[in-house]
This record gives C-alpha cells, sequence and structure tokens, in this order.
C-alpha cells in the first residue's frame, strides 16, 4: 500500500480509494500501480502525520511538487487536505497542486474553494466533456449529469478567481476530435490552461 509516490519529478499523495466517479479511461480499472508505488490499493486511509512521514520517507526534499492525487478523488477527505498541505507548505518548503474531479462542492455539501484557495497554489480539474450528457457518459458519475457537469463549471470559474493557478484536462482518445475542441475552447473562454493527457 503506497501513501506517496513518485510520478516524473513530483510526488503524489494517495489520499483515498474513494470517488464518486467509475470514468471509463480510469487507470485503477487496469493496474495496481502508477510511478513507483507498490500498490495503490489502501488498506486504511492515511492520517496528516502518516503522509508527512511517508512526505520525508520518499526524499521530498528532491521532488518538484506535492500533489494530492491518487486512486479517488482527495476532495473526499477535504479535511485531511485542509489539515496537510499548509504543513507541506511549511514544513517541506514545496509547493501543493490538487489534482480533482472538480466535484467536491457536490460531495461536501459546501462551496469548499475559499479552503482550497488557502491551501494549495494550483489546481488540475478533470473537464472531462463539453457538456453534461457526454460528460455522464464518460465519467459514469453518481451524481446527476446536470447537476455535477454545472457544479463542475462553476467550480473552475471560482478556482480561477480564487486560486489563479487552474489547469484543466481531458483524456485523449475518447470523444470526437470535435468534442475535444469544444473542451479547449471551455477552457479558453475561462481563461485556463488546457491539457489533453
Amino acid at each position: 500500500m503506497s501513501i506517496v509516490y513518485r510520478y516524473g519529478s513530483n510526488l503524489y499523495i494517495n489520499l483515498t480509494n474513494r470517488c464518486p466517479c467509475s470514468c471509463v479511461f480510469c487507470i485503477r480499472d487496469s493496474t495496481p500501480r502508477l510511478g513507483d508505488a507498490d500498490s495503490l490499493w489502501l488498506k486504511e486511509e492515511p492520517t496528516s502525520d502518516q503522509i508527512m512521514a511517508a512526505l520525508r520517507e520518499a526524499d521530498a526534499d528532491n521532488a518538484g511538487q506535492i500533489v494530492f492525487c491518487g486512486y479517488g478523488e482527495p476532495t473526499e477527505r477535504l479535511e485531511t487536505i485542509l489539515e496537510t498541505a499548509p504543513r507541506i507548505r511549511s514544513e517541506l518548503k514545496k509547493t501543493v497542486r490538487l489534482d480533482t474531479n472538480g466535484l467536491g462542492n457536490l460531495i461536501n455539501g459546501r462551496d469548499i474553494v475559499p479552503d482550497l484557495a488557502q491551501a494549495v497554489d494550483s489546481i488540475s480539474i478533470s473537464l472531462n466533456a463539453p457538456d453534461a450528457e457526454s460528460y455522464k457518459k464518460i465519467t459514469r458519475c453518481r451524481f446527476d449529469a446536470h447537476e455535477a457537469y454545472d457544479s463542475l463549471m462553476d467550480f473552475i470559474r471560482e478556482c480561477k478567481e480564487k486560486i489563479g493557478a487552474v489547469t484543466v484536462s481531458i483524456v485523449g482518445g475518447y470523444q470526437s476530435p470535435e468534442d475535444e475542441e469544444r473542451c479547449r475552447l471551455i477552457a479558453e473562454e475561462l481563461g485556463v490552461r488546457f491539457r489533453v493527457r
């Protein structure tokens, strides 16, 4: 069970295996590991102290960013992010990024962006699709398609306003070139970076 794993130059925190989506492209359906992780399937969710210890053991001094990511949706454990991210910034002197599906407001039943803005330096949000119907097909999200997509778009807008460093992404090959272009135009309209992964 890996709490922290190295992928490229960054260290990633595997915070939870819980997620409201079951995306058609999700790698957790095809492999138990990523980067130098032995297994990303958690037996138990790590505490802030366990995360900090794992980061030190993984030689955080020689890492680029520290990223909340893993095999689940990190905002399922919002309080742990809010407890741990400031420790990473102050104790390890590293910048913190959150990789998220952008549904944290629905998951937590409240607007979480003001809290995230105090905790992370940048955020990468999975846009996944150019409209609610396509989004539901790709993500197989447990929330209503329109509720989820509207919440996602609001989340992106607010992150742009309060965090600033925002990238939205899609996974290439799961939609038409026309829909990929529509996603790029959405990102452009929102004033955020766009990435095909």
